[in-house]
């Protein structure tokens, strides 16, 4: 092995040549040594030209495959020229070696053998093939030439060089290396596709054995697979069974023994290459399966959830070909929402990105969340097109809680186009959404926008960055919200608001036995957009002409909620007499049968006619209006107590004795009318007994004369038979 040092041998030929004065290097493997020429073989092999830039003196080569004379022969044929031997025991050798020596030359000699061979032959080369060009691929080289670049800097700066040509070599350097991977890479996948090409229809056999190459060449086998489907005829695929044993029984078996189609291709294609993506804690059992039955099993499965939750935007927007050939219709759960985010990084205006997400909204949690995740791939405009699941009003409420990072007229177009368009006749909408405390604390911004707009002192809840014109619009969309949900949010007021309205009835009931005849205060708990001045009285106006027209709806119920709390809301002093009327009105009191807040009402009128009676305001029409707002009461609602007060008028007591009243003297006058339709019916009875009588009369005299004719009739025939017995004496 050392005839380098001793001469040539007769025996063989001798060691590569070296040139005087070029750079070289001892490469050992299974512990010889072969001093070869680093400055030629750094013209043809990326390795040899990062020797070369690192001034080695040593380069081991651990577990070469076919070991030094393998390699020996490979540096004579690009030293020498020496023919390379390539043969069926030699040629997965030096494919390994082309990998490890980064050498395209190598490889085009193995490829000019690989094509000469059987088609059997070629398509256990090319499963050889394949991985090489995932290990080559441009992205995998990537860390490789910057740690190669570093390197090369480093050397450099050791030996004194100046940072100017240390930069200009170094990207000299950096290019040269780019070139041999580039190559490389290209030529391992022009030989991958060369041998899958060349194989017979038989041979040629989507499956585990084929999906471990590139991403790219992968979508050359799902294009070459699809052409040979369109080109081929009846005939060959008649006669494909036949061929496939002919070839069993004169060749080798195929070792393939799993068959997928284009769709489970791709989506195992893609799995590979987000399991390599995937995060150390994400990936447990992703690198290789325990063979191809298992490999797919795991084809025909969904993806785990975390797996795809935690792939980046840059791994799937390599999927471009791949996802033209998969099925959306036979896509899993999990999938769909990786297609979906993979075609719209590709086109977001993809329709059929569109349609994944329509058709599995209700089957995927994933694609679900890609309507509320931030940043969202899907645009909440989506959303309508999966209305009548309930899933679409959660989802849309998460979009909605962002509303204070988003842009103003992005939240205007999702409440105007999605919300208040497409979902609002929902009932999963009405319960989700505008029953939640996010429709509150959006309609308080949406108003607090308008006075933004207004240049008027906002009150805080609109985000600093809404600014323009469309602060107009949030205070008009606000509105709209603030009257469909009205019902919904229970007037906008606090949470208990009525559980509190229950406790101040009790309270009064207790207090209605010790007979205190003073104007009782009602105290508020807890703050809302009324009391903040957001929602205003001549908000609620139309809302409250609306409830009039709807009596089967609460309106009215919170809307006098409403009124109430805002008359107690500053108690310091009660409201004039004139707006008091207008609010009394607004209520629509006559129709209320609420206890709890007509004692509220009556307190407050209470209070108010105390202050009447002082000098000074008083004036005729604001007492009848006083003695109206009193009338609209149903005082027979309330406790006697309660009206035991100087300041509730006499003749409203008055009008509540006529009131109770009426009902006495309607119960007496219903009871007299029912009593003489009682005996009315009493007599038309006792006529019917009476003619009852009489037939009953007429059938016993008609029974007795029906007797006598039969004793007759008895006795005439007896005197037959007698006389008959004489005239026939016996014998």
């Amino acid at each position: 092995m050392f005839s380098f040092i001793f001469g040539s041998s007769v025996d063989g030929p001798g060691p590569p040549t070296i040139q005087e004065g070029h750079q070289t290097v001892d490469v050992i493997i299974d512990g010889e040594r072969l001093q070869v020429d680093v400055d030629v073989l750094a013209e043809v092999s990326g390795l040899f030209l990062q020797i070369q830039s690192t001034n080695a003196k040593e380069c081991p080569l651990l577990d070469f495959p076919g070991g030094l004379e393998r390699f020996t022969g490979i540096v004579r044929f690009l030293v020498d020229g020496t023919a390379l031997v390539v043969s069926e025991d030699t040629v997965l050798d030096l494919l390994e070696s082309t990998w490890l020596l980064e050498c395209p030359r190598v490889l085009d000699e193995v490829q000019s053998f690989a094509v000469s061979t059987s088609s059997r032959r070629r398509a256990e080369i090319l499963e050889h093939v394949l991985p090489y060009t995932a290990a080559s691929s441009p992205d995998s080289e990537h860390e490789a030439k910057e740690k190669s670049k570093s390197d090369s800097l480093g050397s450099w700066s050791e030996h004194g060089v100046s940072s100017s040509e240390m930069a200009s070599s170094a990207c000299k350097q950096f290019l040269r290396l780019f070139h041999f991977e580039t190559l490389m890479w290209q030529t391992m996948e022009r030989v991958a596709l060369t041998l899958a090409q060349s194989l017979d229809s038989n041979d040629f056999v989507l499956g585990p054995r084929l999906a471990t190459g590139s991403l790219r060449v992968c979508s050359e086998l799902l294009r070459v697979q699809r052409q040979r489907e369109a080109e081929a005829g009846f005939v060959t695929s008649a006669m494909q069974p036949v061929s496939a044993l002919w070839k069993n029984l004169m060749d080798k078996p195929l070792r393939a023994r799993v068959s997928w189609d284009s769709h489970f291709f791709a989506l195992r294609c893609m799995r590979r290459r987000l399991a390599a993506a995937a995060p150390s804690h994400v990936l447990q059992t992703q690198a290789e399966m325990a063979g191809e039955l298992k490999e797919d099993e795991e084809a025909h499965a969904d993806l785990p959830a975390e797996l795809c939750e935690t792939a980046q935007d840059s791994t799937l927007i390599v999927f471009g070909e791949l996802v033209m050939y998969v099925d959306e219709d036979r896509l899993f759960p999990n999938w769909s929402a990786l297609l979906i985010r993979t075609l719209l990084l590709l086109d977001p205006s993809d329709e059929r990105a569109r349609k994944t997400f329509k058709s599995m909204f209700s089957k995927s949690e994933l694609v679900q969340k890609l309507a509320w995740s931030h940043p969202a791939p899907v645009s909440p405009t989506w959303l309508a097109d999966v209305v009548s699941h309930a899933d679409a009003s959660k989802a849309l409420l998460k979009v909605l809680g962002r509303f204070r990072e988003m842009a103003a007229a992005e939240l205007a177009d999702i409440i105007e186009h999605v919300l208040l368009s497409k979902f609002l006749g929902w009932e999963h909408c009405q319960q989700t959404i505008l029953a939640s405390e996010l429709v509150d604390d959006l309609v308080g911004a949406c108003l607090d926008a308008g006075r933004k707009a207004n240049e008027a002192d906002a009150k805080g809840r609109c985000p600093a960055h809404w600014a323009g014109p469309v602060l107009w619009r949030l205070e008009f969309l606000g509105r709209r919200l603030f009257e469909v949900s009205f019902v919904f949010q229970e007037g906008f007021l606090p949470a208990g608001a009525a559980e509190a309205d229950k406790l101040l009835v009790r309270r009064m009931a207790m207090e209605d036995d010790l007979c205190m005849p003073q104007p009782q205060v009602v105290e508020l708990h807890g703050s809302c957009l009324w009391d903040e001045g957001l929602l205003t009285i001549p908000l609620l106006r139309p809302t409250m002409m609306e409830g009039r027209a709807a009596l089967d709806k609460p309106i009215l119920h919170f809307g006098r909620h409403v009124i109430m709390r805002h008359l107690w809301h500053k108690h310091a002093e009660y409201c004039d007499v004139p707006r008091l009327k207008g609010l009394w009105d607004l209520a629509a009191w006559s129709l209320c049968e609420d206890a709890a807040l007509i004692r509220q009402a009556l307190e407050y009128l209470k209070g108010t006619y105390r202050d009447l009676c002082r000098p000074g305001p008083w004036t005729p029409e604001h007492e009848e209006d006083v003695f109206q707002m009193f009338l609209a009461l149903d005082m027979s609602l309330l406790p006697i107590q309660a009206l035991q007060s100087p300041w509730v008028p006499a003749q409203v007591q008055c009008v509540r004795l006529l009131v109770q009243q009426q009902p006495a003297d309607q119960f007496h006058e219903e009871l007299q009318q029912e009593v003489s339709r009682a005996m009315e019916h009493l007599q038309t009875i006792h006529y019917q007994c009476s003619k009852l009588t009489d037939k009953l009369n007429v059938v016993e005299q008609r029974t007795v004369m029906n007797k006598s004719q039969i004793s007759d009739a008895s006795t005439a025939l007896e005197e037959h038979q007698r006389r008959k017995r004489a005239k026939d004496p016996k014998p």
